[in-house]
């Protein structure tokens, strides 16, 4: 009996969303002929909380990948430039790209964004850095101690964004306190994304927490009621459930170790993930396509970098039990 297929190419919580969320979804969608605030006080309110800041601090968005959009809009004039690094996530290239900005790449090491290969491509025209962490696509992190290196070694007028889409899932206790680091460094944003463990990137909701000046310039760019009814009431329910997100992260560790133990097992070159997924590099491009249409044809949806501009790699989103063990059957044949 052929099985569903399954996808695992987006980095979406494969347990779902809480059940708060639905519930907070299906106790106020007959509320959809109403509008929603204006500027969403209320989640700006429980974040606030969240976080132990003043609500003038945070930014949402429709999606982190909005505030990027306003990061970039906002801080980055013509014939100025973002600069991040290669192999990271697309979306700051695109959007700088949009926008007519030139966005520069720094080097990884070790398939990792060491901060101190950002110095030497820092200039007069560098006005944003962006740094996935963890980062995406290769799941990897950086220190807290790189990060405050990083933040001593540039001028402070420029603004460096570190985006922590994927933090929840990380065990590694080097991981920055960015927002400790903010309290000495106001130049620094820290993104966080309601798209991955609170499995709900269906409803694109995406927040920042920054110093009062920049948050008000980027709250200053908000277009009002850009985050439906639905989406807020949903987001301040999934904050609530701390016990979702820590099955979650737990389910997440302990399947993220099988999977990649077995596939080093199979020959395949992974590298441990601190996210909720995992890389898989490659010596040719044919190598990569032969596991890739392996499992497309046994219905396991995964994601070609090359969709990202980076060949000869693939990332997998970590799976529940059963579809990991999936995998691994469909790949030893």
């Amino acid at each position: 009996m052929t099985q569903p297929s399954v996808k695992l190419s987006a980095n979406e919580n494969c347990y779902g969303c809480s059940p708060l969320a639905l519930e907070a979804i299906l106790n106020n969608y007959k509320q959809a002929h109403v509008y929603p605030e204006v500027f969403a006080a209320s989640l700006k309110d429980r974040l606030a909380k969240e976080y132990n800041v003043s609500d003038k601090n945070i930014v949402v968005g429709a999606g982190s990948v909005n505030i990027i959009d306003a990061l970039i809009r906002t801080f980055v004039k013509e014939k100025e430039e973002v600069l991040t690094f290669e192999k990271s996530f697309v979306a700051y290239a695109q959007l700088a790209g949009f926008h007519n900005r030139k966005c520069v790449f720094a080097p990884l090491s070790d398939f990792r964004c060491v901060p101190n290969n950002l110095l030497p491509f820092v200039t007069d025209k560098t006005k944003l850095i962006f740094i996935a962490n963890p980062n995406n696509p290769t799941g990897t992190i950086i220190t807290h101690d790189e990060l405050e290196g990083l933040l001593k070694n540039i001028p402070s007028t420029i603004t460096v964004v570190i985006d922590e889409a994927y933090s929840e899932y990380v065990t590694d206790k080097a991981f920055p306190n960015s927002l400790l680091l903010q309290q000495t460094y106001p130049n620094l944003i820290i993104l966080h994304s309601f798209s991955k463990i609170h499995g709900l990137a269906g409803l694109r909701i995406g927040y920042a927490i920054a110093e009062l000046s920049r948050a008000q310039v980027l709250n200053n760019t908000q277009i009002p009621f850009s985050l439906n009814y639905l989406s807020c009431a949903s987001a301040i329910a999934a904050l609530n459930d701390k016990t979702f997100v820590a099955q979650s992260a737990k389910a997440n560790t302990e399947q993220g170790h099988y999977l990649h133990t077995e596939l080093r097992k199979l020959g395949l070159k992974s590298i441990a993930t601190q996210a909720n997924f995992i890389y898989i590099w490659f010596s040719t491009d044919d190598e990569k396509l032969k596991i890739y249409n392996l499992l497309q044809e046994n219905g396991i949806l995964i994601c070609d970098m090359k969709v990202f501009g980076q060949e000869k790699a693939l990332r997998i989103t970590i799976g529940d039990k059963t579809t990991n063990e999936r995998i691994v059957g469909v790949l030893n044949g």
